[in-house]
């Protein structure tokens, strides 16, 4: 782990990662990509130092409501986020700015911040989306070592939806002679309809082997 000072942390479409790298493992993992330039290690996770004091600034200067995207490329839970809270620092500054949050994980760490979820979704939308990938727990151990496992996301999941939260599933990827067979994909969907989630996204079959995944 290091620390960096950022000049933003807000896209222009309203997302950010408060952190760069990941332990989880994932062996289709397509953030190690050359194309996003990640100049250290990816299991040496880069912490963005000032994130939290940019998010504020950001939110208090937005005159039109709007939802905030956390975990395109790192997963806002990674083991780290225990120590570091980074994640619920910035859930409380989207709260208490009255803004909405929509984030992507694999991981059952999310209830944790259930009390500042469901804060926000008083006043705004907040909306949690979760990977599925693999029915069977023991190739998901394989695929996804380092992470909250199938049924435990699909367990977290149902406690959001218990808890006023909806949901959605990223249903991929899909891997070629891995994961792609009918007991999978209905294992995961039967999953979806027990956990009442509001969508599923699903990009096709396969990942995108670019250089350096």
């Amino acid at each position: 782990m290091h620390y960096k000072k950022v000049k933003g942390i807000l896209s222009s479409s309203n997302g950010m990662n408060l952190y760069r790298g990941c332990l989880h493992g994932c062996i289709y993992c397509d953030s190690r990509s050359d194309c996003y330039h990640m100049n250290h290690l990816f299991e040496d996770i880069e912490v963005k130092e000032n994130a939290l004091e940019l998010l504020d600034a950001s939110l208090k200067k937005k005159r039109k409501p709007c939802m905030i995207g956390m975990g395109a490329m790192t997963d806002p839970y990674i083991p780290l986020e225990d120590q570091l809270l980074y994640t619920r620092g910035a859930l409380e500054i989207i709260d208490r700015n009255g803004f909405g949050v929509t984030l992507i994980t694999k991981s059952s760490r999310v209830l944790r911040d259930l009390d500042v979820l469901k804060s926000i979704q008083t006043h705004s939308k907040c909306v949690i989306q979760m990977t599925l990938t693999t029915y069977d727990e023991d190739l998901c151990k394989i695929l996804e070592p380092n992470v909250s496992t199938t049924k435990e996301r699909f367990e977290t999941l149902l406690t959001l939806y218990k808890e006023g939260i909806p949901t959605i599933v990223w249903l991929t990827p899909i891997l070629p002679f891995i994961n792609d067979n009918e007991e999978n994909l209905r294992g995961i969907l039967d999953y979806c309809i027990k956990a009442h989630v509001k969508g599923i996204i699903c990009f096709d079959m396969g990942v995108t082997l670019r250089e350096g995944n």
